[in-house]
C-alpha cells in the first residue's frame, strides 16, 4: 500500500489554522506519518518614512509583535498535538512565505493548507495556493475556510479528465483511495472519450493498486473556440458548479483533481475550474499540478 510519510501543514495567524491543523493531524495518524508545521506569514508592517527618533522604537515593537505571533502559533501547534495524542514539530521561519513553504513542501509528500482568501483576516491571498501549488512538486490538501471539515477521505470523487495534471493528481491520490470506501470517477463530455484513455483503462489502474471506483460521466456542451475566447468563463463557472453540486449530491467528503496554474489556450476549461473551485469550495479538495 503506498503511503504518505512526511506531511507538512502551513498555519498562519488566520482564524481556520485550527481546523487546518485538526485535518492535517488526522490524515497524519491515519497514515502513519510525521507531521511538520511550518508557520509562514507576511512580515509585520512598521511603517514607511520613519523619522531617526522613531526608528528603535518601531524595531523594538516589531520585534514584541513577532514574538507574540510566534508564541500563539506555538500555543495552538501544542493544543492540537495534545489533542491528538501525537507529535507536531513547529518552525517558524522568517521571510516570504511562498518561498519558505515551496523550499519545505520539496521533501513532503503532501502539504495541507486553508483555503485563502484576499479579505480573510491572518490570512494569505489566492495567489498563494495557486503559487504554491505549481512550485511545491507534491500534491495540496486544501481545506475550506467554513463549516467544521469531518475527517475526510472516505468517500472521494475523482475529477477525471485526460490530461497530466489529472494523471499527477490520481497517483499522488493513491494513498488516500486505497483507503476510501468509496471512490467514483466523474468525467464531463461526451461518453467516448476521444481525447486520452478510455476510462476502463483508468478504472483497470485503479484496481491494480487495490483500488474499486465507479465511474459517471456528465455532458457539456461543446463551446466553439470563438465562445471561450470571448467568454472563458461561460464553461468555467456551470463545470466547478456542477462538480460541487455533485459532490453534494453524492455526499462526498473529499475531491480529487488536476490543479491548473496557468490560463494556456488549451486550458481554458479546466484552468478556469480550478481558479474557481479554490474560491468557492465547500469540502477539502487534493490537487496536483
Amino acid at each position: 500500500m503506498v503511503e504518505y510519510r512526511n506531511i507538512l501543514v502551513h498555519i498562519s495567524e488566520s482564524p481556520r489554522s485550527r481546523e487546518v491543523l485538526n485535518v492535517a493531524a488526522q490524515w497524519a495518524q491515519i497514515q502513519g506519518a510525521s507531521l511538520s508545521a511550518v508557520f509562514a506569514v507576511e512580515p509585520l508592517y512598521l511603517g514607511a518614512y520613519l523619522g531617526p527618533e522613531l526608528v528603535l522604537a518601531a524595531t523594538q515593537l516589531g520585534e514584541d509583535s513577532e514574538r507574540e505571533r510566534i508564541a500563539r502559533a506555538q500555543a495552538l501547534t501544542q493544543e492540537v498535538a495534545h489533542a491528538h495524542g501525537m507529535a507536531i514539530d513547529l518552525q517558524c521561519p522568517a521571510g516570504d512565505p511562498l518561498s519558505v513553504m515551496t523550499a519545505r513542501a520539496r521533501s513532503a509528500d503532501l502539504v495541507v493548507l486553508g483555503q485563502a482568501s484576499d479579505d480573510s483576516a491572518g490570512g494569505l491571498s489566492r495567489r498563494f495556493g495557486s503559487s504554491l501549488m505549481v512550485s511545491a512538486g507534491c500534491p495540496l490538501l486544501f481545506v475550506p475556510s467554513v463549516g467544521k471539515v469531518e475527517p475526510c477521505g472516505q468517500r472521494v470523487l475523482v475529477a477525471w479528465s485526460a490530461t497530466r495534471e489529472c494523471a499527477r493528481a490520481l497517483r499522488d491520490a493513491l494513498p488516500v483511495l486505497q483507503r476510501a470506501e468509496s471512490v467514483e470517477l466523474l468525467r464531463f463530455g461526451p461518453p467516448a472519450d476521444s481525447e486520452g484513455e478510455p476510462l476502463d483503462v483508468v478504472v483497470a489502474y485503479l484496481q491494480s493498486h487495490g483500488v474499486t471506483a465507479s465511474v459517471v460521466v456528465r455532458p457539456l456542451r461543446e463551446l466553439s473556440f470563438g465562445e471561450r475566447m470571448l467568454t472563458p468563463t461561460v464553461v468555467d463557472a456551470p463545470v466547478a458548479e456542477f462538480l460541487l453540486s455533485h459532490a453534494a449530491d453524492t455526499n462526498a467528503d473529499l475531491i480529487v483533481m488536476g490543479g491548473y496554474g496557468h490560463a494556456r489556450a488549451f486550458e481554458l476549461l479546466l484552468g478556469g475550474v480550478t481558479r474557481t473551485i479554490l474560491s468557492s469550495m465547500t469540502l477539502p479538495v487534493l490537487m496536483s499540478h
